[in-house]
């Protein structure tokens, strides 16, 4: 999930020199309101990940001395600790996703290779976001997908109409049973196995250190909306949008 977050940040901040060549109209401010929205929800997509990380690193600490000593069963219950946080990621997905979809045109603008690449990944009835939505909506976190996955699904970008609508129905054909394997449980303990997949995971795809760029691309986001965009911009485009309600909403 980490890796899919990083990609939708990485992509939006890459077409940031496109920013130069926006004039100053209606279209100005309703790109500036519609790349504010993508950046608040992909910062609050970013916090609720790091909170996940950080809950499994420490699992990892405390389970790691409960398997030697015995003496904290506490780390079994780890997974309780996640619930909360898989959950406002629901809400943070979907909402980036109505984003992208409904209103994609200022990544459109600003990126459209980009745009075209994110394309399969976040659009139509076959997709990795609404193939991760359903595991976390099961009471699962999803550790899904690779980076290998990703690049596999953007080859398709290619690919028009028909042709890439079955190519992403074949890919996730082939890999939401992976990703429901590899998915971890909330509802459950926590014991050996979980800690051994957990420790892998950490070690070798360094959730840590993509939240880390992550960041880093977020505040360089902010720096250019606020080199670009004046807060009248923003809310004078925003209109009558509500604050907090809906999957494509404002500001929560």
């Amino acid at each position: 999930m980490v890796e899919l977050i990083r990609v939708l940040v990485e992509a939006l901040t890459q077409g940031l020199p496109g920013l130069h060549g926006i004039h100053r109209a209606k279209r100005h401010r309703k790109l500036g309101a519609e790349l504010f929205m993508l950046y608040v929800r992909l910062n609050e997509a970013m916090l609720a990940a790091d909170e996940i990380v950080r809950s499994l690193e420490t699992y990892t600490q405390r389970m790691s001395g409960h398997l030697a000593h015995g003496d904290d069963r506490y780390a079994l219950t780890a997974g309780n600790w996640i619930a909360g946080n898989v959950q406002k990621q629901i809400v943070n997905l979907t909402r980036i996703s109505a984003l992208m979809s409904e209103r994609g045109a200022a990544l459109q603008i600003i990126n459209p290779d980009a745009y075209n690449q994110l394309h399969p990944l976040l659009s139509g009835k076959s997709n990795a976001l609404r193939v991760l939505l359903d595991i976390m909506r099961s009471g699962a976190l999803p550790l899904a997908p690779t980076q290998e996955d990703i690049a596999r699904a953007m080859d398709s970008s290619h690919l028009a109409g028909f042709d890439g609508h079955r190519h992403m129905m074949v890919l996730m054909r082939e890999l939401s049973p992976q990703w429901r394997d590899t998915a971890l449980p909330t509802s459950s303990e926590w014991g050996p196995s979980t800690y051994d997949c957990v420790v892998q995971y950490l070690q070798e795809r360094r959730p840590r250190e993509q939240l880390t760029e992550m960041r880093e691309a977020l505040e360089g986001l902010r720096a250019a909306l606020e080199e670009h965009f004046t807060i009248a911009d923003v809310l004078l485009e925003a209109g009558n949008w509500r604050l907090g309600t809906g999957s494509g909403s404002f500001v929560a």
